[in-house]
C-alpha cells in the first residue's frame, strides 16, 4: 500500500467565519462535548457534562422568525447513561445515534417505532416531554476506560468506539437499530474487532467515507490506519505531532466528504500549533 502523504497549509485570515450559540442550547449549563448535524439537515444532536443527549431542531438556529414564534426547539432529551456523554453522532442514514461516556459504554438510539414506547426520563428529571419518542436500541459494553469518540461505517451497520483503555472496538449495529431489536434496550452487539496499537489513551476515530480505512488518534502522537478489511494496522503517521501539545481532552479527526484527505488536529509546525491533513493514496 502507498504511503498516505501529509500536506499543512498556513492559517490566513481572509476568510473569518462567525460562530455563535444560542442560549436555549444548553446541557444544564455544563460542558457541551460534541454537536453533529443530521444528514438532511433538519435537526442536530449534542451531548453534554451532565450525562445526556439532546436533539434540536434546526429552523429556530437558522430563522430569526422562527426562533421567535415559539416554534419547538428542544425535540428530545435522552437519557441513559450514567456518566459525562462524551461524544454523539448521527448514522450515514439518519436513522439512529451512537453515543459514548464516562460509564465506559456506547449507546445505540433509534425512533420508537408505531406502537412502541418511547424511553423514560431518569426518575426526578426536570427534562420537559420529548417531541420524539426515541428509545435505547442496544447498550455496548467492553471497553475498561472512559470512551471519548465514535464513528459510523458509511452504510451504518456497525460503529467504531475510541476510548481511555487505548483501544478501538468495532460494533454490529445494523440488527440493533431495526424496530423489532432492541426492545429491552440493554441488547449486547457482537463485537466484530478490537483494535490495539496505540500506546496512550485514544481520544479519536473516524471512519473512512468510501469504507476502507478507520483512522484514530491518541495522546502517544500518532495517528492509525487500521484497513476495514482485516482490521490491521496498515499505517502509523508520527512526525507531525512530536511536538503537539498534550493538554487535550479530544483529538478527534476527520474525512472529507469524498474520502480524499484526512484532518488531523493536534499538530505542530513551528511557531504554532496546526491541523495537518494527510492525503489518500491513489490506486
Amino acid at each position: 500500500m502507498k504511503n498516505f502523504s501529509s500536506r499543512t497549509a498556513k492559517p490566513t485570515c481572509q476568510h473569518m467565519v462567525a460562530v455563535s450559540k444560542p442560549g436555549w442550547v444548553s446541557h444544564d449549563e455544563k460542558p457541551i462535548t460534541s454537536i453533529d448535524v443530521h444528514p438532511d439537515g433538519t435537526r442536530f444532536v449534542t451531548s453534554g457534562n451532565d450525562g445526556k443527549v439532546k436533539l434540536w431542531a434546526m429552523r429556530p438556529c437558522t430563522d430569526e422568525a422562527a426562533e421567535k414564534d415559539g416554534s419547538v426547539r428542544l425535540l428530545a432529551t435522552l437519557e441513559g447513561h450514567f456518566g459525562a456523554v462524551n461524544c454523539a453522532r448521527w448514522s450515514p442514514d439518519g436513522r439512529a445515534i451512537a453515543s459514548c461516556s464516562d460509564d465506559h459504554t456506547v449507546i445505540l438510539w433509534r425512533l420508537a417505532a408505531a406502537g412502541e414506547r418511547g424511553g423514560a426520563h431518569a426518575f426526578g428529571s426536570a427534562a420537559p416531554a420529548n417531541v420524539e419518542k426515541w428509545r435505547c436500541a442496544a447498550t455496548l459494553r467492553g471497553h475498561s476506560g472512559d470512551v471519548v469518540g465514535v464513528a459510523w461505517s458509511p452504510d451504518s451497520s456497525r460503529v467504531a468506539s475510541v476510548s481511555l483503555d487505548n483501544e478501538v472496538r468495532v460494533w454490529e449495529a445494523a440488527a440493533a437499530i431495526e424496530p423489532a431489536a432492541g426492545a429491552s434496550g440493554a441488547v449486547s452487539q457482537p463485537l466484530v474487532a478490537v483494535l490495539r496499537g496505540h500506546r496512550a489513551w485514544a481520544k479519536g476515530v473516524a471512519w473512512d467515507p468510501i469504507g476502507r480505512y478507520i483512522a484514530s488518534q491518541g495522546d502517544d502522537r500518532s495517528v492509525l490506519l487500521w484497513s476495514t478489511s482485516d482490521w490491521t494496522l496498515v499505517r502509523r503517521v508520527e512526525a507531525p505531532f512530536q511536538r503537539a501539545t498534550e493538554k487535550t481532552l479530544f483529538r478527534r479527526p476527520g474525512w472529507s466528504p469524498d474520502g480524499s484527505f484526512l484532518c488531523c488536529p493536534h499538530a505542530f509546525k513551528r511557531p504554532e500549533h496546526i491541523a495537518v491533513v494527510l492525503r489518500r493514496p491513489v490506486g
